[in-house]
């Protein structure tokens, strides 16, 4: 008798994770974009308890509100139903990236060029004095990322091996 492991979420039966990805990204993105939104991550992953479908949207001109996630949860429930794309049971959530959000895609990290981020390394960097900084994002590349350190206005160049994550905090317009 095989013996489970409570520790590991329950495998996606045959199929992997990336590969439902990539299949619900190209089912629901036209249809998000023809609503005006911006499909700025998908992840389907196991949370401890269930395994879930996150859907995160973004818009430029403004917030995302609950109105706005309902209604793409309205508009790609049935792309992905009628596909049926994924072997196990889950839950699909729509939300907004949030006011803290990660820049792990390449479109992300264009969208905030020329912009200020918070960047956190894997170990503490002896020009920033610590392992988090804030800095002006200038460019990156396939091996790089070149920061404009605050309020000194010197260049810092990281390899992406030495960033953990990068996110924009975006601001609250009351």
């Amino acid at each position: 008798m095989k013996k489970e492991n409570k520790n590991k979420p329950p495998a996606a039966k045959t199929q992997s994770k990336k590969l439902i990805e990539q299949t619900v990204r190209n089912l629901v993105e036209t249809e998000i974009i023809n609503l005006g939104y911006e499909l700025w991550d998908l992840e389907y992953y196991h949370d401890g308890i269930e395994w879930l479908l996150e859907i995160t949207i973004d818009k430029p001109e403004s917030k995302i509100s609950l109105d706005d996630c309902e209604k793409v949860t309205r508009a790609v429930n049935p792309i992905i139903d009628e596909a049926d794309p994924i072997e196990n049971s889950y839950s699909l959530a729509v939300s907004s990236p949030g006011l803290n959000r990660e820049l792990k895609k390449t479109f992300h990290l264009n969208k905030y060029i020329n912009r200020e981020v918070t960047v956190k390394l894997f170990a503490k960097n002896e020009t920033v004095g610590n392992k988090t900084f804030n800095a002006i994002l200038k460019e990156f590349s396939d091996e790089n990322y070149k920061f404009e350190l605050l309020p000194e206005n010197t260049t810092l160049v990281l390899t992406k091996k030495e960033v953990a994550h990068i996110y924009s905090y975006d601001e609250i317009n009351i």
